[in-house]
């Protein structure tokens, strides 16, 4: 049936209009990613654009980081709120980065949001966000481990006029350049999203005279209905009821413990419904997010499996419900910090629902559903800063972008992608090494896929990377590492096995710079001549001298089914280009390898089936085979990593009959917590 809206309208016509708009959205950012001199902007595609109508309401979202979609309409419904409809005039731009008004991620990713004008009609806004790499506060970079609330992070901005009907408001400009750190890199990224959103004002303008005022709004509104009308059809192919799960956010800056996250899912005839109300209190650590950073981290997932297909606009969100509780990780409130909430709470938050999707996508009977169904992705962004003077004598922030580097959920039809960064920022990329070490005082020492970090599976998870750097030219500075999923592994799902977790180590004594010197090139950890210092989860202010060596090791996805049922040449070719061992091939997957590298069909045959059996003779639980082990021991054996922490265990669940394993999951224990 057609919506009321598009009685009388060529749908063709209003399809065409939208992408138009998507066009230009997507437009917005490759202006950004051209005018920034940022390796964040420019390099790691860190950012997020789009456009809303007179109201607030999204007509368009470019797929640059979908998580940020909550934000972007929270920071448009703010202004509208705050400022007098008179004193939103033509040339007017606003600065948002303060996650408890305009509902940023946090105050590091700063948004310049425009509104738009057909003569003296406002007809749309747009929005230009990025993050940038200082907005002030204790922490070089602007996200503080060590924080307890938020007056102790960056300079917050709550939706203030930085332009005045197309004049730059001065007192603005020179307090953000007096309180950070690399004031020219700032302004002109500041400046990059002044020109994104112009750009988006040309373009729009010339849209609204092309179709006429009501025509274009007429339009807008059936292109909503629409997608609403196709969302609920999509909805109406899941299985109906109610269902569970639970992630857990991990070491709050402070205080080494976990934070649940429960998520009840409700599928109704043509409707979701995320409540996340008996989620863990807020923290004084910097792991909390604004319930507008949660409602992105509900909804990416569903873009990504559910409606790969199908437009981002206000329409899409209308049959979804998001309920969340003032005073929790996922709705917090003053004065809690928020520095990395988003790569902590909110990359958790589409960890469950990814789950949950898979499970309910797997129940239906629409093909199209079932072969979207992911397991989840590593979905951390393990952050590290390095602050040193560069050569100049310069204090530089360095935020080290390759921490997204990590590997994505198998699917049902595929492999999870290696190095795949978040699912919830799909366009996300990493710099180039030669980028950062222009921009940066580092040298890099290797950087290369992370072998065995993807979960075993039919199909496998996602590997995520292996690098190091070195501080050159410079005589050394400070180093915060902030690992996201440290102690809690991905997991896979239909009998995969988890995906690795990630952890960073410091070489002191490494010596690089004198291997350097005499024409050596250390390519490993076992190359240094000084053994690597495993890093907590969270640590700030580590000393980094000339030659001392910063490590990352970022984990992959979780695997999909039985790792016994993948095709042994696949096998083979994973361990031929570096993403699995000889070794894991073995003992994961139940490959026997040939003298050539090839499978031997015969030995794998007998080791399959010797696994199988072994299997068979695990305890029963409810008629299944059962075995449990501590997480980290168990991943150990299969030559991946897992940060210990007692109490969280490894499940795995087999039929008893044909040793066919069907779960593995990864259960933490309420004395882990």
């Amino acid at each position: 049936m057609t919506p009321a809206s598009a009685t009388g309208l060529d749908p063709v016509d209003v399809e065409i209009l939208a992408k138009e708009l998507d066009n230009v959205a997507a437009e917005m950012g490759v202006v950004m990613m051209r005018a920034s001199g940022s390796p964040a902007i420019a390099e790691a595609v860190d950012f997020s654009t789009f456009i809303a109508d007179a109201e607030g309401d999204i007509i368009s979202y470019a797929g640059y980081i979908t998580m940020y979609l909550g934000a972007a309409r929270q920071a448009v419904r703010h202004i509208l709120a705050t400022y007098p409809r008179q004193e939103i005039r033509p040339g007017d731009m606003f600065l948002c980065n303060d996650p408890f008004t305009t509902g940023n991620a946090h105050a590091v990713d700063v948004g310049v949001v425009r509104p738009i004008f057909f003569g003296e009609q406002l007809v749309a806004w747009c929005w230009a966000e990025a993050h940038v790499n200082d907005f002030g506060g204790a922490a070089p970079g602007g996200m503080d481990p060590t924080a307890t609330e938020v007056y102790g992070e960056a300079l917050r901005l709550p939706g203030v006029k930085i332009v005045d009907q197309g004049r730059p408001v001065e007192d603005v400009w020179r307090i953000i350049e007096t309180n950070i750190r690399v004031p020219e890199l700032v302004l002109n990224d500041i400046r990059c999203f002044i020109a994104a959103c112009h750009r988006c004002d040309e373009r729009l303008r010339a849209l609204v005279e092309q179709y006429g005022a009501d025509t274009f709004r007429r339009y807008v509104e059936a292109a909503k209905d629409l997608a609403e009308q196709a969302v609920r059809r999509r909805i109406a192919d899941l299985p109906k009821g109610t269902f569970t799960a639970e992630e857990f956010a991990e070491h709050n800056g402070h205080a080494d413990e976990l934070y649940p996250i429960r998520c009840t899912l409700t599928v109704s005839e043509d409707a979701l419904r995320f409540d996340l109300t008996e989620s863990a209190p807020q923290t004084d650590g910097f792991i909390n997010v604004s319930a507008a950073t949660t409602l992105g981290a509900v909804v990416s997932p569903l873009l990504i499996t559910l409606l790969p297909d199908l437009p981002i606009n206000q329409g899409t969100l209308r049959p979804i419900e998001v309920v969340t509780r003032p005073g929790t990780i996922c709705d917090a409130r003053q004065p809690a910090p928020m520095g990395a909430g988003h790569i902590e709470t909110g990359f958790r938050i589409g960890k469950v629902v990814t789950r949950l999707l898979a499970d309910l996508q797997a129940g239906s009977e629409n093909a199209f559903v079932r072969e979207h169904v992911t397991a989840p992705w590593q979905d951390s962004w393990s952050a590290s800063f390095f602050y040193a003077p560069d050569e100049s004598g310069r204090l530089v922030p360095f935020p080290d972008m390759n921490g997204g580097g990590s590997g994505a959920g198998a699917q049902a039809i595929a492999d999870g992608m290696d190095v795949s960064g978040v699912l919830a920022q799909p366009q996300n990329s990493i710099p180039d090494i030669e980028i950062n070490e222009l921009a940066y005082p580092v040298l890099y020492l290797w950087r290369k896929l992370n072998p065995n970090s993807g979960g075993p599976g039919r199909t496998r998870g996602g590997a995520g990377i292996d690098l190091a750097f070195t501080p050159w030219y410079t005589p050394g500075g400070q180093e915060h590492v902030m690992a996201a999923c440290w102690q809690v592994p991905p997991c896979g799902v239909f009998g995969g096995y988890p995906g690795s977790t990630s952890g960073s180590a410091l070489v002191s004594g490494a010596q690089a710079d004198e291997a350097f010197a005499r024409g050596e090139v250390p390519r490993a950890v076992e190359d240094l001549p000084a053994a690597p210092k495993p890093l907590q989860g969270k640590q700030f202010g580590l000393s980094v001298g000339a030659g001392d060596v910063v490590v990352l090791r970022v984990g992959g996805g979780g695997g999909y089914g039985d790792p016994l049922e993948r095709d042994p040449d696949l096998v083979a070719a994973d361990v031929r280009s570096g993403v699995v061992t000889a070794d894991a091939a073995r003992v994961s997957y139940g490959v026997v390898l040939d003298a050539a590298g090839g499978p031997d069909l015969a030995e794998t045959s007998r080791e399959r089936d010797r696994i199988r059996a072994s299997r068979r003779e695990w305890h029963r639980e409810d008629g299944l085979a059962v075995r449990r082990s501590p997480a980290h021991e168990r991943l150990a054996e299969r030559g991946q990593w897992c940060q210990p922490r007692p109490g969280v265990e490894l499940a795995e669940y087999a039929d008893p009959d044909t040793g066919t394993l069907l779960r593995a999951d990864v259960v933490v224990h309420p004395d882990a917590r």
